[in-house]
């Protein structure tokens, strides 16, 4: 009974922290793409997300990504 109880509690354990994701930053909208902006739309949408203290991100094809999170706060700054 008390191995039962201890693997249980182990996997019980496991699979709430595998599901937790502490600590990680995700970016999952992109801000601006960069296939159907210019270059100064892209400099423009940087200079704006950092002065209002935005994280984001540049992906390897060079869209803006910011987090889902901070959407509203984007908008609100940078539209």
């Amino acid at each position: 009974m008390y191995v039962k109880t201890t693997i249980l509690m182990l996997f019980i354990l496991s699979m709430v922290l595998t599901s937790c994701n502490i600590g990680s930053k995700t970016y999952e909208v992109i801000w601006a793409e960069q296939s159907t902006s210019s270059e100064e739309t892209i400099d423009s949408a940087i200079k704006r997300l950092s002065d209002a203290k935005i994280d984001f991100i540049i992906d390897d094809s060079g869209n803006i990504l910011i987090n889902e999170r901070d959407l509203n706060k984007a908008v609100m700054c940078c539209s």
